[in-house]
């Protein structure tokens, strides 16, 4: 099982899916499209394409070029049914080549732990609650794409997760657990401070939450790439 990730910043990594797939042996590559790199095999060769999170937004590909790049991988992954998971703007990003529009959101960023509903039953989320606390950062939303089916919603933001056939679009963080937030915060500790976020409660709750969700995480990717 080889897996592709691709990445706008190198913080802003898989996360815990690294761990996961050590665990079940996939191997894993990164390609860092505004480094330029391309990729070097067909996409066919991958058994799961994952696109991460990144500052830029979905609809700057004029200011951001290597977007047209990803846009170009996303619609080649959608016509060829490679399972395909986009996280943050990697979901803004499907929802987009889906024919979907991408905004700043009206209701202003979400910046920490928030609850989202699930208001859908679909085969990859079986093991989901109804009611889960997930780690969020972003100021874009989306609309729901022709054809998708809403799997998530919250009371700030309609649109935290959809399904269109073997694509899964996710708008929070699933990925981060508490190795990965303790290097966001680090990273982006300014940012905290001026918008009065305390990294004390986001790396507390991620220490709590994280083997919920890396479990959850767990059966989401295995239920993606079952035949």
């Amino acid at each position: 099982m080889k897996v592709l990730a691709i990445r706008h910043v190198e913080i802003e990594d898989l996360g815990m899916m690294e761990d996961i797939f050590r665990e079940k042996n996939w191997s894993f590559e990164y390609l860092d499209t505004p480094k330029g790199e391309k990729l070097e095999r067909p996409l066919e060769e991958y058994s799961l394409v994952v696109l991460l999170g990144g500052y830029m937004g979905a609809y700057e590909e004029e200011k951001y070029p290597f977007l047209k790049y990803e846009f170009q991988l996303i619609e080649e992954a959608l016509k060829k049914e490679i399972p395909f998971l986009g996280i943050c703007l990697g979901s803004q990003m499907l929802a987009k080549v889906l024919g979907a529009s991408v905004y700043r959101g009206k209701n202003g960023e979400e910046i920490g732990w928030f609850f989202v509903k699930k208001v859908s039953d679909d085969r990859f989320f079986g093991e989901f609650p109804d009611r889960l606390l997930v780690f969020q950062w972003h100021g874009d939303t989306f609309d729901l794409p022709r054809g998708a089916t809403r799997v998530f919603t919250s009371e700030k933001y309609e649109n935290q997760g959809f399904v269109y056939g073997k694509a899964v679009g996710l708008q929070f963080h699933i990925e981060v657990g508490a190795r990965t937030m303790k290097r966001w915060i680090e990273a982006y500790k300014s940012e905290l401070e001026e918008k009065k976020i305390d990294p004390g409660v986001l790396l507390e709750t991620a220490e709590r939450e994280e083997k919920v969700l890396k479990g959850l995480l767990r059966s989401l990717l295995e239920r993606m790439v079952e035949n």
